[in-house]
């Protein structure tokens, strides 16, 4: 699943101002799961060698997870289009687990309840408090946690960078997952991010100087 998509912008990537955020890479999201995803196993290679890259340069990785509790319950109408997502990602359930060996001591957790992270978690908080000011983002589903997310960090002033290949899609409605994931990552290029694709954010990063590679994380 490849198609080159032209950014309208380019934002610099710094390990000090820069942070890796996976949003819902968990197990419910991915082929024959709870949310059939097809490509979502791609996605999920692809974030783990941007995420292993930008810890060695430096960088702060973070994993945005919808993981419920009985005191944590999904917000705003989610239920309405979905009844069993509370049960579905409740913490314990094996659908809500992270993908495995792809959170590392040192990276940052954050849980959400619906399905933007900016207005469901603290997400914006763990940032400002660490000097980030750009967001490089992947996750699962694209036209649903991600571009929500995205669209969000962008309107409350975070610079993002889209990592396209490391996320994916399902079908929706008469969209196949792989128009409905490029249909929200033109959306999001047109107005809201750039797009890169992994191979050129690991460039980005091997060509970092070398008082940034070895600076620790946030």
């Amino acid at each position: 699943m490849s198609r080159k998509i032209t950014s309208k912008v380019s934002y610099d990537i710094d390990p000090d101002t820069t942070a890796l955020i996976g949003v819902d890479f968990q197990v419910g999201f991915g082929e024959n799961s709870w949310e059939p995803v097809p490509h979502a196993a791609s996605a999920v290679e692809n974030f783990r060698l941007a995420s292993q890259a930008w810890r060695n340069g430096g960088g702060t990785v973070v994993h945005v997870q919808t993981r419920y509790t009985r005191e944590r319950r999904p917000t705003g109408r989610i239920t309405d289009f979905a009844p069993d997502i509370a049960t579905a990602l409740a913490v314990g359930s094996p659908a809500a687990e992270a993908y495995p060996g792809l959170v590392e001591d040192g990276d940052v957790l954050v849980y959400k309840t619906s399905f933007s992270a900016v207005i469901s978690s603290n997400l914006v908080g763990q940032l400002r408090a660490r000097g980030i000011d750009t967001a490089v983002v992947g996750g699962l589903t694209t036209p649903i946690c991600v571009q929500r997310t995205v669209d969000a960090l962008s309107m409350v002033g975070f610079k993002v960078v889209l990592l396209e290949d490391a996320c994916a899609s399902q079908a929706i409605g008469a969209l196949s997952a792989e128009e409905a994931h490029y249909a929200a990552v033109e959306r999001m290029a047109y107005l809201f991010a750039s797009v890169r694709d992994t191979e050129t954010f690991l460039t980005a990063v091997k060509a970092l100087p070398v008082r940034q590679v070895a600076s620790g994380r946030g």
